[in-house]
């Protein structure tokens, strides 16, 4: 009986470390980023956000460290403070004067001073949709950074609100949450916009009234044949907490 609760105990606190690690997938090249969900139809604004991120926000010096045009603890084009706690990022808990932002609510870029907004090409889809029925598909994505105690960005991450209506609320989608690479982001301050968004489909407000699914005009012609993202679904428990969970049962039938 001893032992089973002694095993218990230490795989329950390597699961739930596990769990509440971060996202174990980094996204290094533009291709990686085509296999996600970010911000890929109309009116979702990750993509226009993550281009001008890449390639107005930031900076690379001579050290190869990635230098913000502001710095996010300024709050500037809204960047506010993220307590990372639903626990989608790596802890930073014993890092000193480490610490999380976000950025891409646009609801909060309407109230900011002219010169430290977001550019209009991130705003414009959501403003076009305002009063078309979207299901909030407008305001999902955020990308978030980790600020250095010397002002600088060392770790990008891309993420997303659970699809609308959920019963996970406005919580992150921890499934559709992913580190991006230096790599990729020098990848995308070398394109130009419209060349960048043309690898991911269509994005206008007539091909979302006539092809996405919730529009109930979707045909199977050539013109709908990009497919739309779909809702996201809670992280299965990994083999860890399985293993918990069984341990847990079988110190019951043993006591």
């Amino acid at each position: 009986m001893g032992f089973l609760s002694m095993l218990f105990g230490f795989l329950l606190a390597v699961g739930l470390a596990s769990v509440s690690a971060g996202p174990e997938d980094i996204l290094i090249r533009i291709s990686d980023l085509e296999e996600k969900d970010f911000g890929h139809n109309y009116p979702r604004h990750g993509l226009n956000l993550l281009y001008w991120f890449s390639r107005e926000f930031i900076s690379f010096d001579n050290n190869d460290n990635m230098q913000p045009k502001e710095d996010p603890k300024s709050e500037a084009y809204g960047f506010h403070y993220y307590g990372n706690k639903e626990n989608i990022l790596p802890s930073i808990r014993n890092l000193k004067n480490y610490s999380y932002y976000v950025v891409g609510n646009l609801y909060d870029n309407e109230d900011l001073p002219s010169d430290v907004r977001l550019p209009e090409y991130v705003t414009d889809e959501f403003l076009s949709s305002k009063k078309f029925d979207s299901n909030d598909q407008n305001n999902r994505d955020r990308i978030i950074v980790r600020r250095t105690p010397f002002g600088s960005i060392d770790q990008v991450y891309i993420t997303q609100h659970y699809n609308y209506g959920s019963i996970y609320g406005s919580k992150y989608d921890q499934n559709n949450t992913y580190k991006i690479g230096t790599e990729l982001l020098k990848q995308i301050r070398n394109m130009q916009r419209e060349a960048f968004l043309k690898l991911f489909g269509p994005r206008s407000r007539n091909h979302y009234a006539k092809c996405h699914p919730d529009r109930q005009e979707s045909t199977l012609d050539q013109y709908c044949s990009h497919k739309f993202s779909k809702g996201s679904t809670p992280l299965a428990p990994g083999p860890l907490v399985a293993m918990c969970y069984a341990t847990f049962w079988l110190i019951l039938a043993c006591s």
